[in-house]
């Protein structure tokens, strides 16, 4: 993964390139970068990883040990991403791997998450759900 600057030439070979990440695998995937910075991207073989968007620099990596087809959402502050065995995870959108939770949804989980108007929705290839927090 390269991080360039397009403002300067856009041709990495010469001065636009700033950083670069040769830890990651093969990804199929767009990455998530929240306001503060963070850039998390997921790899098709299953780690998700956690970079500081202007340097590169590595903070953590997770193995969600299955594969994943679809991108990292942050949203909330919090980082949502689910695998090829159905697990879905959730982790803080933070410079320390933190994991908020882990479901499995019984069947893959293809797609990325979507969240719109305080719904977060997760579609596997019979459902869409739909989740969200019921005010009291």
């Amino acid at each position: 993964m390269n991080c360039i600057d397009a403002t300067k030439t856009g041709d990495i070979t010469k001065t636009g390139k700033v950083w670069s990440y040769d830890k990651i695998g093969r990804a199929i995937s767009t990455v998530s970068i929240t306001a503060d910075g963070l850039l998390f991207i997921a790899e098709y073989a299953g780690k998700i990883h956690c970079l500081d968007a202007e340097t590169g620099k590595v903070y953590w990596v997770h193995d969600a040990q299955a594969h994943i087809w679809g991108s990292t959402l942050v949203a909330d502050g919090k980082v949502y991403v689910g695998t090829e065995d159905g697990t879905f995870f959730v982790f803080a959108a933070s410079k320390e791997k933190k994991k908020i939770s882990e479901a499995n949804f019984g069947e893959p989980i293809y797609s990325s998450p979507i969240a719109a108007n305080g719904v977060l929705y997760v579609e596997t290839p019979t459902h869409l759900y739909a989740i969200m927090k019921l005010e009291k």
